[in-house]
């Protein structure tokens, strides 16, 4: 998994009505989901999960698995987190039909971070390879 953290304080601090575990995120999602479709993705709506939000990104037959969650709310700004994996889900026979192409996880982090860039709210981006806080992060993907 690819993983990118910055600080915003742009993004909601009210969890939603419906949200598992009171989690955060929701907005961030959606604001990311839309940019990668206005830049030509297939996406999936955005769904909750346990840790945070996300949602199916499609590209050459193959599907991505953006996550958001808040990585540190108790700094200010708050640290969010944004994964990307190839990962089906429950779409597992799309692993059989389709593999990704060389180059498909670095182009859609490419484009995670032209958008993260475009926002002014963002500072600090960090992209990281293993595990956040794992090993030495980067200022691009």
């Amino acid at each position: 998994m690819v993983m990118v953290t910055f600080y915003s304080a742009t993004y909601s601090l009210i969890p939603l009505p419906d949200a598992t575990n009171d989690v955060l995120g929701h907005d961030l999602a959606a604001w990311l989901r839309a940019g990668l479709v206005e830049r030509g993705y297939d996406a999936t709506p955005v769904i909750g999960e346990d840790y945070g939000y996300g949602f199916h990104l499609r590209l050459n037959r193959a599907y991505y698995w953006i996550s958001v969650s808040m990585a540190d709310g108790e700094i200010d700004p708050p640290q969010w987190a944004v994964g990307l994996d190839l990962d089906p889900g429950c779409l597992w026979i799309w692993r059989l039909k389709a593999r990704p192409q060389k180059g498909d996880k670095q182009a859609i982090a490419r484009s995670l971070h032209a958008l993260l860039l475009g926002e002014p709210g963002i500072t600090r981006i960090e992209w990281w390879r293993q595990a956040v806080g794992q090993g030495t992060s980067t200022a691009e993907p």
